[in-house]
């Protein structure tokens, strides 16, 4: 948009739109619409959204998981004097890494046109930090008589353990935050050069095919 466009809008002040005039407007409207796409292309939403997912609706989705409690398959009738064991299990940080294949045990840059020539899915290895705890719970109080049932009122730890645990791999979209060829630098000149020039990205490769997510 010009400056003399600028200058005119607020000449005309609270006025109606059709008193600009049909060829103002529609100079105004065109330049508009050029700016916007100019700065945000075609498929702003689609990156944006799926940028937003893997910076934090990812992380969300592990969280409200909350604490998971993994009880021993028993029958209480049986073995009433051994030590069930139990655990917890608790999510924390994930992380998504960078695309990347495996060749003769070397680890390779892996971009879409790879994935598009070989017919693969262009995706990420994601991990997540595990919280595992182990115990038992020792019976400190019988009171079968009464009730029929053991109390348990104390919880003996036998083991902790926190460690990164591959969950799988997550679809990565082109041109997103985690695509090799939005990398900054010679690497992203080098991992470009096998992409048209004139592909704006926000779709998928799946199994070599381009898809793409249309919400309705």
């Amino acid at each position: 948009m010009t400056d003399i466009d600028i200058e005119e809008i607020e000449a005309a002040g609270e006025v109606d739109l059709r008193d600009l005039g049909e060829p103002f407007l529609q100079s105004f409207c065109k330049k508009a619409a050029t700016s916007f796409f100019d700065e945000y292309g075609l498929v702003s939403h689609q990156l944006n959204s799926y940028n937003f997912f893997i910076e934090h609706g990812l992380q969300s989705v592990f969280e409200s998981s909350g604490e998971m409690l993994v009880e021993p398959s028993f029958d209480p009738t049986k073995n009433k004097d051994h030590e069930w064991r139990y655990a917890t299990v608790k999510f924390g940080e994930v992380s998504v890494d960078k695309p990347t294949l495996y060749s003769d045990d070397k680890e390779l840059v892996f971009l879409p046109w790879h994935a598009r020539l070989q017919n693969m899915t262009y995706s990420a290895r994601m991990k997540v930090n595990v919280d595992v705890e182990v115990f038992v719970k020792k019976v400190v109080k019988r009171d079968k008589f009464k009730t029929g049932q053991d109390e348990y009122v104390e919880k003996q730890i036998l083991s902790k353990k926190t460690q990164d645990i591959p969950i799988g791999r997550i679809p990565v979209m082109v041109k997103s935050v985690l695509c090799n060829t939005t990398e900054k630098g010679k690497n992203g000149e080098s991992y470009r050069k096998g992409e048209c020039a004139f592909d704006q990205g926000g779709y998928f490769v799946i199994k070599g095919a381009e898809k793409v997510n249309c919400v309705f």
